[in-house]
């Protein structure tokens, strides 16, 4: 179904997927939090790359004619929960940068009162 050297290749593209995955977590621009869903998302595609027939028994049992509609189906709502997990990220920073806000502003008022 997929031809061995295209096999081959995809293997070498997540093994370095996943390198840079966890070279991110190594350094630290990364939490182990969220390279979790992008290691889950890595391992995922490597099934998928070793058990094709999976895909077209998926797109039959949802009712996709073509395994690449299916892939694209897949694909976007992977990128719908990445989103919807950097959103929430991104709220929880801002929450975080009011609250660090707020506190320098007390102990500026403080140290203001006392001199």
């Amino acid at each position: 179904m997929i031809p061995f050297n295209l096999k081959i290749f995809l293997f070498i593209v997540l093994v370095i997927y996943f390198l840079m995955v966890l070279k991110a977590v190594k350094k630290g621009t990364m939490p182990i939090k969220s390279s979790a869903l992008w290691l889950f998302f890595g391992f995922l595609m490597l099934v998928l790359l070793f058990f094709p027939k999976f895909l077209v028994d998926v797109a039959s049992l949802v009712g996709i004619k073509t395994i690449s509609n299916l892939l694209l189906f897949g694909a976007v709502m992977a990128l719908l929960v990445l989103a919807f997990d950097l959103y929430k990220l991104n709220n929880t920073l801002k929450r975080k940068n009011i609250t660090l806000a707020q506190e320098i502003g007390i102990i500026k008022h403080e140290l203001y009162k006392k001199k």
